[in-house]
């Protein structure tokens, strides 16, 4: 399986596992499948890495 899958699907349980322990339910009760796409982009670019970009994301929802 080619690397970026593998990062965005981390991506997507790390942003799930937050919006869980955050709020009491996961990422896509909160924002769509493309709103999570949209995310992944942003963070690749970001240079942060995944937990504090997702924490930070989460933290405005």
């Amino acid at each position: 399986m080619p690397e970026i899958i593998l990062e965005r699907l981390n991506f997507i349980e790390l942003l799930h596992d937050a919006f869980f322990n955050t709020k009491g339910y996961g990422a896509f009760a909160y924002i769509s499948v493309t709103e999570v796409m949209d995310l992944f982009e942003q963070y690749l670019v970001s240079n942060e890495s995944a937990n504090l970009f997702i924490n930070r994301f989460v933290r405005t929802i």
